[in-house]
């Protein structure tokens, strides 16, 4: 009988035992579990923090835009940056306006540095290959008086196959134009090619009275998804639509 009650007691202590051990664990797992919940919030909020400051954000505008973007808005247009999606989807003319001259502010400097490092590549690019000169790609645009600016494309559109020979017969021996090339990924190599197969004078481009270029945002700028498009500078510099 003895015997029994001790090893009822025994049982019992192990029993208490393991049920205050594993209320324990559990407790510490929680622990755990709520840490990590906290780290990987605290670290979201720091990533979210950097990346509005990169755009010139609060941390609810970039809020905001990650919201916008895990809805319709991001199946429409699943690449558009913070500033153009903010701006479209403001709710005031005043954010409107704000973040317009945002984007305008970071668009052009995105462009003149891209102009800055083109115009270093193709100094550059001369002087280790000087003998690819028949049909240089120039390094910036001119804004020269008289001067014709054309932006087209090598490819994705049928009408400025036609319309590059229009433009050609419209300006005479003396007229100057510079031609844009729109695109991604747009190589010197496949400027040159497009050139030669189009029958561009190498005479003229020689004397810059053709010039062959990379477009660096002016299409976008002036032409509001117009192609091809074709513009004279005029003498107080700006650019008027040529009509042809």
């Amino acid at each position: 009988m003895r015997h029994s009650k001790a090893l009822l007691l025994l049982v019992g202590v192990l029993y208490s035992s393991s049920t205050t051990f594993a209320s324990v664990s559990t407790s510490v797992n929680q622990q755990s579990l709520n840490q990590q919940g906290l780290n990987v919030s605290s670290s979201y909020q720091q990533k979210s923090s950097q990346q509005a400051a990169e755009w010139g954000l609060t941390t609810e505008e970039w809020n905001r835009y990650t919201a916008l973007m895990a809805g319709e808005r991001g199946v429409w247009s699943p690449n558009l940056d913070p500033l153009t999606t903010l701006g479209i989807e403001a709710k005031t003319e005043a954010e409107k306006i704000k973040y317009a001259r945002m984007l305008a502010e970071r668009f052009r400097a995105r462009v003149l540095k891209e102009i800055e490092f083109d115009k270093i590549y193709r100094q550059e690019y001369e002087k280790m290959f000087p003998e690819e000169t028949a049909f240089a790609v120039e390094p910036h645009i001119s804004q020269s008086a008289g001067r014709v600016i054309y932006f087209t494309r090598l490819d994705s559109c049928d009408s400025c196959k036609t319309d590059l020979g229009k433009i050609l017969n419209h300006v005479n021996s003396q007229t100057p134009i510079d031609i844009f090339i729109v695109g991604d990924n747009v190589s010197d190599e496949s400027i040159r090619k497009w050139a030669k197969e189009n029958r561009i004078d190498a005479s003229k481009v020689q004397r810059k009275l053709i010039t062959l270029n990379h477009d660096n945002g002016y299409w976008f700028k002036y032409s509001f998804g117009k192609m091809p498009a074709a513009y004279q500078v005029k003498g107080d510099g700006q650019w008027q639509a040529l009509t042809y």
